[in-house]
């Protein structure tokens, strides 16, 4: 039935809807009938309502959006046709998902991964055979434009980044150790690919013990970082803008929900890695001293692992908001409980 809209009003509710069987509450838009309190369909606030409910869905669920879809596409000057192809996927697939389509965590994992120039470099050499030549090398000089564009600029950040993060004096505040840019990375990386899911509290701490650990063993830290006395525990100075450094080259955010008893529901941004780590840049010392943290820690939850470093000395002995000096790590111990 036909209704004149000057008859009726938009109201506000509340909504859940189950989007492969997840639960998604929404305030949905419906318009109701004046005259008689009824609903009307109105085939506008029902578009409206199915975007808010899939854009609930991929922040819940830490999937790209349909722009950065295309944005990753885009990147690399490919036609739908010609990035379905190089991923092996149905030609339709790539144009459903930036027009709104859902895509599979498979997908979305896949999609992150070709944000590095690297990844899709390969997986073209591995479908060539699906796309014409001339196609082949005019995609071929795209990838080895940005790449060679993404270096140059890599270069002026990292060597911004090691300016910003030098230490003038090698003493215990930085475990007599210069910053390390690359074995920073590369730490991060290499958490981030073992532990399926990593909040950005615990990498904090996984770093510091690893640091910590390994001055307590050799006289040195592995990252040259400096480490504060916060709230949660330990963190590296500056560290949001540390790992700010490092967003869309090396690691992305997926978004995490975690429930509490009382029902209520925090949301966390848990780290993903867009690569795999060189573990050349490291000793096997400093390898062992990683591995060490990594295996004791693996599966110790972020509240679990900020609550263990507040028994530590090193954290005790540090006023609030000053300098962690390395020297109390001669103190610590991995304790089998937490």
């Amino acid at each position: 039935m036909i209704v004149n809209k000057s008859n009726s009003k938009i109201i506000s509710r509340k909504a859940i809807y189950m989007v492969r069987n997840e639960p998604i509450e929404i305030n949905e838009k419906v318009r109701i009938n004046l005259l008689n309190n009824e609903e009307i369909l109105d085939v506008e606030l029902e578009d409206e309502n199915l975007e808010n409910i899939y854009r609930q869905y991929r922040k819940k669920k830490g999937l790209l959006t349909p722009e950065q879809i295309k944005n990753i596409r885009e990147k690399y000057g490919l036609s739908q046709r010609a990035f379905s192809r190089i991923l092996g996927w149905g030609e339709i697939t790539v144009h459903r998902y930036e027009n709104g389509a859902l895509q599979s965590r498979a997908h979305n994992d896949y999609l992150i991964l070709l944000q590095n120039p690297d990844n899709l470099k390969k997986l073209l050499e591995e479908n060539r055979d699906k796309i014409n030549h001339k196609d082949y090398l005019k995609i071929e000089e795209n990838i080895r434009n940005i790449m060679t564009t993404d270096i140059d600029i890599d270069k002026k950040i990292e060597e911004n980044i090691e300016e910003k993060y030098r230490n003038k004096i090698l003493d215990e505040s930085c475990g007599y150790t210069q910053f390390n840019y690359e074995k920073l990375v590369n730490m991060v990386l290499y958490f981030s690919n073992n532990i399926e899911q990593l909040f950005k509290t615990k990498l904090m701490k996984l770093l510091f013990y690893s640091d910590f650990i390994h001055f307590k063993n050799y006289t040195q830290s592995i990252t040259g970082l400096k480490y504060l006395k916060n709230y949660y525990g330990p963190t590296p100075i500056k560290h949001e803008l540390l790992l700010g450094e490092l967003f869309d080259k090396y690691i992305t955010y997926n978004v995490g929900y975690i429930n509490f008893d009382h029902e209520a529901v925090q949301e966390y941004e848990i780290i993903k890695p867009l690569e795999k780590p060189n573990l050349s840049v490291f000793s096997k010392a400093e390898m062992d001293s990683i591995n060490v943290v990594l295996d004791h820690f693996r599966y110790t939850t972020s509240k679990q692992l900020s609550a263990y470093s507040h028994r530590e000395k090193a954290y005790k002995l540090t006023k609030e908001r000053q300098l962690i000096n390395y020297k109390l790590a001669e103190e610590m111990v991995l304790y089998k409980e937490y």
